[in-house]
């Protein structure tokens, strides 16, 4: 994931106008879910927002990816060494293992801005995928504390 998010973030600074072009050309096709009106000012305005929604959703993958990588990568390490218990090491397996999709549903939320529309792409990329993930990582993490916090020492 970490090496997703590098190239990513290199490709993202490399191919900003292509990616500019073609989130507006996306905008334009999908004219009906974005409410363009035909009013040039107005649709422009539309076509900024949903570009700059896009490039956002780029941008979140890039420092996420990178970040939650490591976080991650360090939490699972604590799991090994610090957790005596099988199946509570296996939930948090589980639980860190999926939130490392966290940074992917950014890349949801920039391709669904362009095909649903800004207000029903954010949504759809919140509900589905950036709630549900997040919400593994916190509760790894937390539940990790939780262990820590309260486990017998090792002797």
């Amino acid at each position: 994931m970490i090496a997703l998010g590098e190239t990513g973030g290199a490709a993202m600074s490399r191919f900003r106008p292509q990616v500019e072009r073609y989130a507006s050309a996306r905008v334009a096709a999908n004219a009906q879910a974005h409410g363009l009106s035909g009013a040039p000012e107005y649709d422009e305005a539309v076509r900024d927002r949903a570009v700059f929604s896009v490039e956002a959703g780029l941008s979140f993958f890039h420092t996420h990816a990178e970040g939650v990588g490591l976080i991650l990568f360090f939490a699972s390490t604590i799991v090994a060494s610090a957790v005596p218990w099988r199946r509570v090491r296996a939930a948090f397996y589980w639980a860190l293992t999926s939130s490392a999709l966290f940074p992917l549903g950014y890349l949801v939320y920039a391709a669904a801005v362009l095909e649903a529309g800004r207000d029903a792409g954010t949504e759809f990329a919140e509900r589905w995928v950036l709630t549900p993930l997040g919400s593994a990582a916190i509760l790894g993490l937390v539940g990790l504390a939780v262990v820590l916090a309260f486990r017998k020492p090792m002797e």
